[in-house]
């Protein structure tokens, strides 16, 4: 995250002298030739790549955990990286967060398949990764490690807490000290809050206009949805004319927004209409994200809620409405309301203020407009929502769920490995042992067969001499492929989980596998021991 900042920062500072997201000091041939030169370069990479580089950001985090195991492409993060900095760089209306769960969830993928860990393991690194990336961005650790549980898993997963808090941790300690202090509100501009009927009434106002631009914001992007299949070239092109109208004439909507929301709450900066601002970055960034750009859309909705807290706080006196107190408490509801995640929302702007000031208010405003967004506008996250429209599920069932967190230990036998032709001692020795089973390799093939069946077959030489003797010397030795009859097995390396040994067995339908588990041993595992663990388990 460090280097997608300095990739992002250092153009605009050292070849524009302009701070970044500081696109309204620009002047307007800069702005529009920013937004055009950005829109087009995309336009012109998703042309060259390949189809299968296209898919970026959370919705496919969320489809590859789903439907592939967690296993995240690499060359696709790296799509991600240099799109979203061109997108941020030209100006568009775009967040940096998006991109950054996708880049820390790919990480987390990588370090799991070099280690060749089990599924679970696979799903811990990547939340870890997702949790570390959202600390990194915002400085708060734990609103990451919930953003990870409420936006990416939908559910809370307790085996998996320490160490993706820790990953959030660490994290936010590098980003501090490599970036700096990210704070958009100090401690003293957010006053005592002062608990009343009419500062709950403008909180009810806050909640509904915010449900109303969530909603603006969601039915704007899923309209445009059904142009996915257009050219990239005429997509891009429209977001480019829509982003230069925006720079011409109200250039305050263009990028992330953070630095607006901040001198606006400073007094620096002064709006002819501080509500078409928003109406007018709220539809700017559904149509950014809406037409393809691939850009995070957590940090725009972030800001859209601080202007519209802004906006209801300048409606009211002052002595009802704090305007800093407001401006939180509208991106906790922008959040909660689009991303359905409203424990993430409270605990981000707890640890953005480190204050408890505003809980009250801010669970009030959180919940409501959680609430409304469901019960009359029937919406779920706009992630999930992107999935559904695409024809994927953003869950997996329970029995999914059981499968991907046990590995093949259960249901493994061990069995003995041995050579083609054994010594006869060798073979009383199994007398003793408590392994039903031995393999021996014939021709690259590996045979199976019961050990008892081994012992039976020794019996043999008390009727006289076998055609599977073999004699070496003064050793006298048994060929098993001659002694007993085995079973051809396929051998195959340790899969991820149950649910990857299972999809196995139904793609094939063999009834028994050999398991490598290394170099040289291996478990036996067979469909009916699986299916006894299943029903014993319920």
């Amino acid at each position: 995250m460090a280097f997608f900042y300095a990739v992002i920062y250092l153009p605009t500072r050292y070849f524009i002298d302009a701070d970044f997201d500081s696109f309204e000091s620009l002047a307007v041939e800069w702005r529009v030739g920013l937004s055009f030169v950005a829109c087009h370069v995309l336009a012109l990479v998703f042309t060259l790549l390949p189809n299968r580089l296209h898919k970026v950001g959370v919705p496919y985090v969320v489809e590859r955990l789903n439907y592939h195991h967690g296993n995240l492409p690499v060359w696709n993060a790296v799509v991600q990286f240099f799109s979203a900095a061109i997108g941020l760089a030209g100006g568009l209306s775009i967040g940096k967060e998006g991109p950054a769960v996708h880049l820390g969830a790919t990480l987390g993928g990588y370090l799991a398949e070099k280690a060749k860990l089990p599924q679970y393991g696979v799903e811990t690194l990547l939340a870890c990764g997702v949790a570390g990336a959202i600390s990194a961005v915002f400085q708060t650790p734990l609103a990451g490690v919930l953003f990870a549980f409420e936006v990416i898993f939908l559910e809370y997963r307790q085996r998996y807490v320490l160490p993706v808090l820790l990953s959030s941790v660490i994290a936010t300690l590098v980003s501090h000290y490599v970036i700096g202090p990210l704070d958009i509100f100090s401690i003293e501009s957010i006053s005592s809050v002062l608990l009343s009927t009419d500062l709950f009434i403008a909180c009810f106002v806050l909640v509904v206009f915010i449900v109303l631009l969530s909603a603006l914001f969601l039915h704007t992007q899923k309209s445009l949805w059904r142009f996915s299949g257009m050219s990239v070239w005429w997509r891009f092109s429209l977001v480019a004319v829509a982003t230069s109208l925006a720079a011409i004439y109200l250039p305050e909507s263009l990028g992330s927004g953070y630095l607006s929301l901040s001198r606006l709450l400073s007094g620096d900066l002064i709006l002819y209409s501080l509500l078409l601002l928003i109406l007018v970055k709220t539809v700017l960034t559904a149509f950014t994200i809406g037409l393809g750009i691939p850009g995070g859309m957590i940090g725009p909705t972030f800001i859209i809620g601080g202007l519209a807290g802004v906006q209801v706080a300048l409606v009211f006196d002052n002595s009802v409405a704090d305007v800093a107190l407001f401006a939180l408490l509208g991106m906790a509801a922008m959040m909660a309301a689009c991303f359905q995640a409203p424990l993430t929302a409270l605990v981000a702007i707890i640890e953005m203020t480190h204050s408890s000031e505003a809980i009250v208010p801010a669970l009030f405003v959180i919940v409501f407009a959680c609430l409304l967004m469901r019960v009359f506008f029937h919406q779920e996250s706009v992630f999930v929502e992107r999935l559904s429209f695409m024809g994927m599920s953003s869950t997996i069932s329970p029995f999914q769920r059981y499968l991907r967190h046990h590995t093949v230990k259960p249901v493994a036998e061990e069995v003995l490995l041995l050579p083609r032709v054994i010594p006869i001692e060798q073979v009383k020795d199994l007398a003793s042992s408590m392994v039903d089973y031995v393999v021996f390799e014939i021709e690259n093939e590996w045979r199976l067969a019961r050990r008892i069946a081994v012992l039976d077959a020794l019996k043999t030489l008390e009727q006289g001499p076998q055609l599977w003797l073999v004699s070496e010397g003064d050793r006298v030795k048994m060929d098993l492929s001659l002694a007993l009859e085995s079973t051809l097995v396929p051998v195959i390396d340790e899969p991820s989980s149950l649910e990857a040994m299972l999809g196995w067995f139904q793609k094939t339908g063999m009834p028994e596998v050999l398991v490598a588990v290394s170099d040289s041993s291996f478990s036996l595992v067979s469909r009916h021991r699986l299916d006894q663990f299943l029903l014993k388990s319920d």
